[in-house]
């Protein structure tokens, strides 16, 4: 196994089942006004005014930013992986996670430029209200994409960031 590197070009998680386009509207974007709402620990807790929801991101050791974020009132999430060494991401590619003893398989999307500038990467939507129960676990997540590698993404502390994401975005759609 491979811990996560600048190298990585695959996506962290997947999804049981394909969402609806409108979860794939909660993605951040290239373009989007988003700005800092607050940290918890490493991970930083962002506002989409675009989207008007919320996302958390931290940045690993080895420079790759992890993000992950809610759709579809936490029926459904999502994950999202970007590197600034990541070579052509597929526009998808077949990908199994393992979180917590759960095993999530579906289809990762790349979707190029990240929010931050000089990094690529994609997301995986993840169509199961578990899914943001295994995040909230802190835990590392195994990613097996259609490569040679599987990858170890590690989410501590990603219990105090779901908190803050979720009160973040019930402010945001309060206004």
């Amino acid at each position: 196994m491979i811990k996560l590197t600048p190298a990585v070009t695959a996506i962290a998680l997947a999804c049981a089942a394909p969402l609806a386009a409108a979860a794939q509207d909660n993605l951040p974007t290239h373009g989007d006004t988003i700005s800092e709402f607050r940290t918890a620990g490493a991970w930083n807790i962002r506002k989409n005014e675009t989207r008007e929801n919320c996302f958390a991101s931290y940045e690993s050791d080895s420079g790759a930013i992890v993000q992950f974020g809610f759709a579809e009132g936490e029926t459904a999430g999502y994950l999202g992986l970007f590197s600034p060494n990541a070579t052509d991401v597929p526009a998808t590619q077949e990908i199994a996670i393992l979180a917590n003893g759960n095993l999530y398989v579906g289809e990762a999307t790349g979707m190029g430029p990240s929010v931050t500038d000089g990094y690529s990467g994609g997301y995986i939507l993840v169509n199961n209200p578990e899914f943001a129960k295994d995040i909230e676990m802190g835990q590392e997540l195994v990613a097996f994409p259609e490569t040679p590698n599987s990858y170890i993404i590690d989410m501590r502390g990603a219990k105090n960031a779901v908190y803050e994401v979720r009160k973040c975005t019930t402010e945001l759609q309060s206004k």
